[in-house]
Formats: C-alpha cells, sequence, structure tokens
C-alpha cells in the first residue's frame, strides 16, 4: 500500500460522515434564516403600512417558495445521510458544491422578489435549485456505487430514493426554457407543478414496483 492510499484509508476517508453532516445542517439553517433578512420593514406614516406590506407580496411569496425548497433539500439530505455510513474526498467536495447552491439561495431569492417578471432571475434561481436538486441526485449515485451505503439499503429502496429526487430540479430545470419561449410569469407557474409531479411520480413507481414484483411472489408460492 502506497503512502497516498493509507492516507486515503486513514484520513481523508472511511469514516463516519457524522461532521459532514453537522456542518451540512449548519448551512442550511444559515440559509433558512438569511430568506427572511431580505424582507425590510417598510418605514412609512402608520396610514400608509398597509399599501406598502402589499408591495412586498412578491418578496413574501419568493421567501416562503425558497423556505419550502430549502426545507425540502434538507429532508432529502437526511434521508440520505441515514444511509450513507462512510465518505470519501469526492463526495466531501460534491457537497460542497451542493452547499455553495444552497448558501447562495438567499441572493436569487431576493433577486426573484424584487425582479420576478424578468428572464434572468429566473434563470438564476431555477438554476440554483437544478443545481441542488441534481448534485444531490448525484451524491446519492455515488455514495451507491462506492460501497458507502448502508447494506440494508436495496437495488428497489436505492432506485426509489433516486426516482423521489428529480420532479423538483426536474420542474425547475423545464421552466428555464419556458421562461426563454414564453416569458418569466409562464414559467414560474410552472414550478407549482413540482409537487404533484412529486407525488405522483412516487404514487406510480410503487405501483409499477408493486406488480413487477407480484408474479415472482406467485411464482414462489405456488410451484409448478
Amino acid at each position: 500500500m502506497t503512502t497516498y492510499e493509507r492516507y486515503l484509508r486513514t484520513i481523508a476517508g472511511g469514516g463516519t460522515p457524522d461532521r459532514l453532516v453537522f456542518f451540512s445542517d449548519a448551512v442550511f439553517a444559515i440559509a433558512m434564516t438569511l430568506l427572511v433578512v431580505e424582507l425590510k420593514v417598510p418605514h412609512v406614516p402608520d396610514a400608509r403600512i398597509g399599501h406598502e406590506l402589499a408591495l412586498l407580496t412578491p418578496e413574501f411569496l419568493s421567501f416562503i417558495l425558497s423556505f419550502v425548497v430549502i426545507g425540502a433539500v434538507w429532508m432529502s439530505h437526511h434521508r440520505k445521510f441515514r444511509a450513507i455510513n462512510g465518505y470519501t474526498q469526492p463526495l466531501v467536495r460534491l457537497n460542497l458544491v451542493m452547499l455553495l447552491a444552497v448558501a447562495s439561495l438567499p441572493f436569487t431569492t431576493s433577486l426573484l422578489g424584487r425582479y420576478g417578471d424578468t428572464q434572468i432571475s429566473v434563470y438564476l434561481y431555477a438554476g440554483t435549485i437544478a443545481v441542488i436538486g441534481f448534485l444531490m441526485s448525484a451524491m446519492w449515485i455515488y455514495a451507491w456505487h462506492r460501497g458507502l451505503v448502508n447494506p440494508d439499503v436495496t437495488v428497489d429502496v436505492f432506485r426509489f430514493v433516486l426516482v423521489q429526487s428529480f420532479p423538483i430540479p426536474g420542474i425547475f430545470l423545464l421552466s428555464i426554457p419556458v421562461a426563454a419561449l414564453a416569458g418569466a410569469t409562464p414559467a414560474e407557474l410552472t414550478w407549482i407543478a413540482a409537487v404533484p409531479a412529486s407525488l405522483i411520480i412516487n404514487v406510480v413507481y410503487r405501483s409499477f414496483s408493486g406488480r413487477t414484483r407480484q408474479p415472482a411472489q406467485n411464482t414462489e408460492g405456488n410451484p409448478q
């Protein structure tokens, strides 16, 4: 064994990913907190406060959207790292790049809240969400193929988790050409489809996988 191989085994990887998870949780928490910092209390006479708050509606909506998205990503990260019981330097780097995108969300959220009717704000926001989601999938695939996932996780479970990861980043990625062709507002409306698309894909996948296993179960129960 070379010195570099010993370095990889004893220092650069192989242990439990606890510190990686704790650091990731901190970045998620800070990003979610910074979202609300961009919402400024209007300094106007009392008679105008209702009107000024109404003008902040786009920023409130973008804040809620980003909070929900970051929360969903955090839950996905939490589920995956319950099963990932080791780490390597490439996995750490993938996680850091994903966290870079998460940390940039307060900026793209603020941009969307103020300039939501412009295509560039949609491009940046949707692109950031897509990058986060696909990097999460990349980490899951990498961990599986490097043997870092708990052996109790079967191929079916691995695939189910992977399928769950695609709808949200896929919808946001799709909204980029929609914005280019039809404008910012139609693109933003496509984001509403992310949640029902996730539910539908999960139901269809579970139904399909259940049917594909059924013949094998019948064969075992009724040998010819």
